[in-house]
This record gives structure tokens, C-alpha cells and sequence, in this order.
């Protein structure tokens, strides 16, 4: 009896063993899928955050190529529904010649077609006489109308380009009997590109259609033959590219009129080359980039082979003052020891960047739209200084008085709205670039002569950008660099309100006599101006 209550005792004991253990196991085993549930949780967040990045950058892709370009801000309410385009009713009949006022019109307000623009004075005038015959000058009961007065209106004729060769004589000279003497020829003036055919007003013509009005040189040799002329475009890549290397001192010259500056503007844009010395065996061509460098002294394009930025250093490496960027890291080794160089932000890159966020929500309120009417006031701030033409020194105390609270609500903002936002979605990238250059964006309250933003530069790469669009590559790095040359000559002279044409040709009839520095001075928009204007009268 006693041996059966152990063998009971035995067995209740184990049983209540294996109960324990089974509730361990059953316990560590709910750990384990509350652990592994937590990591799905966590991996199924992931994707969902990644998802609805994708979801935005597809909407942001698909308004960038169908959407309207323009980064205006717009509010989102029902005035889209009656987005189209307006029709400028002026653009169908401009024979009207009022004055552009407005009239007043019971339950409407009219605006008056504008005026026509007059045609330019130094145009030649051709007259065309219009006058009755004597028939129509004898009235019904035989009245005689006289000549009492006129009415005069005029046309704009197109006559084509005129093509003429400057056939150069030079006589020779020489003592009759004293052949000891030798023959004297009459000196030819320097030529643009000596032992070439190429007058300076063609090379300028040729320059301004490639550069400024984007026509490729394969177009060029096709119009010239339409004309029974021959011009090999491989000549012509070889005049520009001579004439942009012999036109580099000038260039240097403009870049030391922009260093006089306290404020400089850099940006870069990328280029296709064919053949470059850092192409890659594999690879059939060589992204390369077109360095800006801009203030109100002027603009320098640079050809580099890279986007590193020793580049930047090496060109601003003596300069001192501010600098205003798009905060790519390449700037970055400009302000490393300060050196007296100033970061300056640019709020244009910050503001596209919350106009995408409202591009891919299509929502007309949140977050995105509260940054940007913050924004939008800043904005409003310097358009007012431009319209009363303010002085520096006004200019930085409206931005101290205006400017600075916006600038302080905008960064409470970001800063309260900144963990409500995934950090790889549009908005936290947003979010995060604003915050990670907020110094940068502030530092232009610092001062009356800088921008709020990079956008003149950024304007000064559009033409060079359309132009990349035409003509798509560069044959060599030569080449590149030659471009840069001539681009910065043009821009230059549109700056100074030159003609292009009248510029250049100026300056291809007297590169070769420029011997110093003075010289190549003289022969930048700045100082060659007032000398072209007197040429054109």
C-alpha cells in the first residue's frame, strides 16, 4: 500500500512537471511569435513608407512631364476646374492702337488691346508713294479735290542676308633698276584667324547662330549650300574652336571684375563630350559640366571634365566674401576654414522642394502648403524692395524688420512638424533639406546686395541648356572649353544691352592686336560698350 501512494505521489509530481514545462514552452513560444510579429510589423511599415514614396514619385513624375512647369505657388480649390489658358484677344488682330488703358463697361471691366510697338529708328526707310489718279480726283459735278494732308503707316520688309567677299589687294612696290632693293607689299591688317578665309563678321555670324540662337553647325552648312556656298562644318568646329582658345584672356579679364564683388553665384549644369580625357574605355562619351560663376559684374561659363569641387575651390580659392550655392556638397570645401567665405542658401531649391510634395497630394491644405504661403511671404518681401527700387541698406532693414519673424515661424514649424513625416517621403526630404541648410537660408538677411535665392544663375544656364538641346554634345574636351568661352562672351554682351553680332565682330577685328592684359581689358562689355555704340551710329 505504501509502495502505491509513492508510485501516486511519483506520478503526480511529473505530471505536474510536464504541465510546467508545457507552459513554459507555450510562453516562450507566444514570446517568439509576438517577436516575430512585431518584426513583420515593422518590415510591413517599411514597405508601406516605401510604397507611398513610390506613389508620390510617380505623381510628381507624371505632373513634371503633363503638369503645368511653372513652381508659382497656387492654391488647390475649385478655380483649377477653369485652369485653361487665357486667349490674349490682342494676339489676333494687333491693328488696334490704343493705349492699353481700361474701360469701364456697365456689369464688366474691359482691358484695350495694347499698342503697337513703333519699328526701330536706324532701319532704312523705303517710300512708297500712294496717290488717286486724275480721274478719281474730279468729283461728280466735275469738283477738283486738291492734296490737303497724309497718312502714313508702315511694313517690316525682309530682305536676305547679304553676302559679299572682301577681295584684298595689296600692292607692291619696288625701285625701278635697284632690284637690290627688294619688293615692298602693302601690310594686311591681323586677321581674326590668319591663313584662313574667315572675315570677323562671318566668324561672328556663325558664333551667334550656335550659341545664341542654338543653330548646329550641320544646319549652318546646309544653309550655306542653299546659298551655293561652302562651308564644311568640320572648318567651322575648327574657326571656334581657334577663336574661343585666342579669346580666353578677355574671359579672365570678366572673372576679375566679378571677384571686385562681395557676392558671387556659382551653379554648374552637365555637358556630353565624346571625347574627354577622363572617359572610361567602355563608355562612347563623357558627362562633363559647365561651371557658372555670376554676379552683377558679370557671368563666367568653365568647362571641367568633373562635378568635383576642387573646381570651385581652385577658381574662388583667393576670393573673399559670399557665396551663394544649391547646397551641393561639392561647394562644401569653400567653407571647410571659413577662409572669408560665406555659404549663402537658396530658398528657390528649398521651395521646389515643398512644390513637389503639393504636385504628388494634390491637397489644397497640410503641411507642404503651410510652408510654402510662409515662404511665398518672403518672397513677397523682396518683390516689394524691387518695385521701390531700395537701397542696400533699406533692403537689409525690411528683411530685419519682415523677414526674420517669417523666418522664425517657418523654422518652428519644420522643427514641430519634422518626426510627423517619414524621412524617405517627399515631405520629410523636404523637411530635412530645409533644416539641414537653415544657416545658410538665413544669411541673406545678413545683407542688402544679396538674392533670396540662385535663380539669375540658374537663368544664365537656361540658355546654355536649350542650346545642349539642339546641338546634344561637344567633340572634345578643346571644344568644351572654346564653348565656354564664347558663351561667356555673348551672355556678357546681352548683359551690357549689346548686339551680339556688333560685340563680337568688334572683338574678332581686334583680338590679334591685343598684346596685355590692358588690352583684353579693354575688349570686355564693360569697357568696349561705349566704343561698339559709337561704331553702330
Amino acid at each position: 500500500m505504501q509502495i502505491i501512494d509513492i508510485f501516486a505521489l511519483s506520478s503526480s509530481d511529473n505530471s505536474q512537471n510536464n504541465f510546467s514545462e508545457r507552459g513554459e514552452n507555450e510562453h516562450h513560444s507566444i514570446k517568439n511569435l509576438e517577436g516575430d510579429n512585431k518584426k513583420l510589423e515593422g518590415i510591413i511599415q517599411k514597405k508601406d513608407a516605401e510604397i507611398e514614396a513610390l506613389k508620390e514619385a510617380l505623381i510628381l513624375l507624371r505632373a513634371q512631364k503633363f503638369g503645368r512647369q511653372s513652381e508659382k505657388y497656387v492654391n488647390h480649390d475649385q478655380t483649377e476646374l477653369f485652369d485653361d489658358i487665357e486667349v490674349d484677344e490682342s494676339s489676333e488682330n494687333d491693328d488696334d492702337d490704343s493705349d492699353g488703358s481700361e474701360t469701364e463697361v456697365k456689369g464688366h471691366q474691359r482691358k484695350n488691346r495694347g499698342k503697337r510697338q513703333p519699328l526701330p529708328d536706324y532701319l532704312p526707310r523705303v517710300q512708297v508713294i500712294h496717290q488717286l489718279s486724275d480721274e478719281e480726283l474730279i468729283g461728280p459735278d466735275g469738283e477738283q479735290y486738291e492734296k490737303i494732308g497724309e497718312e502714313v503707316s508702315e511694313q517690316l520688309k525682309i530682305v536676305p542676308a547679304r553676302i559679299e567677299v572682301l577681295r584684298h589687294i595689296r600692292f607692291k612696290y619696288a625701285v625701278k633698276g635697284r632690284e637690290e632693293l627688294g619688293v615692298r607689299t602693302a601690310t594686311l591688317p591681323n586677321q581674326p584667324l590668319p591663313k584662313s578665309n574667315v572675315s570677323s563678321g562671318l566668324l561672328a555670324h556663325i558664333v551667334e547662330a550656335k550659341y545664341r540662337n542654338h543653330l548646329p553647325l550641320y544646319r549652318q552648312e546646309s544653309i550655306w549650300k542653299s546659298l551655293d556656298i561652302t562651308i564644311p562644318r568640320n572648318t567651322m568646329c575648327r574657326w571656334l574652336l581657334n577663336i574661343g582658345e585666342k579669346c580666353q584672356p578677355i574671359v579672365d579679364e570678366i572673372f576679375e571684375q566679378i571677384l571686385l564683388e562681395p557676392y558671387i553665384q556659382a551653379d554648374e549644369t552637365t555637358l556630353t563630350v565624346l571625347s574627354s580625357a577622363n572617359q572610361k574605355p567602355e563608355n562612347p562619351s563623357h558627362t562633363s559640366y559647365m561651371w557658372l560663376y555670376n554676379n552683377l559684374a558679370g557671368v563666367v561659363y568653365e568647362y571641367q571634365s568633373s562635378r568635383a569641387g576642387i573646381h570651385p575651390k581652385n577658381k574662388l580659392l583667393e576670393y573673399k566674401g559670399y557665396i551663394q550655392t544649391d547646397a551641393y556638397p561639392g561647394y562644401d570645401c569653400l567653407f571647410v576654414d571659413t577662409q572669408g567665405r560665406i555659404s549663402v542658401g537658396c530658398w528657390a531649391h528649398a521651395r521646389r522642394k515643398f512644390t513637389d510634395v503639393v504636385k504628388s497630394i494634390k491637397k489644397k491644405d497640410g503641411y507642404a502648403n503651410a510652408i510654402l504661403k510662409l515662404i511665398g511671404k518672403l518672397y513677397k518681401i523682396e518683390s516689394t524692395a524691387k518695385e521701390k527700387l531700395l537701397s542696400e541698406g533699406e533692403i537689409l532693414a525690411l528683411r530685419q524688420e519682415k523677414s526674420v519673424p517669417i523666418l522664425n515661424e517657418i523654422k518652428n514649424t519644420l522643427d514641430d512638424i519634422l518626426h510627423r513625416a517619414p524621412p524617405k517621403g517627399l515631405l520629410g526630404k523636404a523637411i530635412g533639406y530645409s533644416l539641414d541648410n537653415w544657416k545658410q537660408l538665413n544669411v541673406y538677411t545678413e545683407h542688402g546686395a544679396l538674392e533670396i535665392d540662385n535663380n539669375s544663375t540658374e537663368r544664365k544656364v537656361r540658355p546654355f541648356a536649350i542650346g545642349r538641346k539642339n546641338w546634344m554634345f561637344m567633340g572634345n574636351d578643346r571644344a568644351a572649353a572654346a564653348a565656354a568661352v564664347l558663351f561667356t562672351l555673348i551672355e556678357n554682351a546681352k548683359l551690357h544691352n549689346m548686339k551680339v553680332f556688333e560685340y563680337l565682330q568688334y572683338v574678332f577685328d581686334r583680338i590679334s592686336d591685343a598684346k596685355n592684359l590692358k588690352d583684353y581689358e579693354a575688349l570686355t562689355p564693360k569697357y568696349a560698350a561705349p566704343f561698339v555704340d559709337k561704331i553702330k551710329k
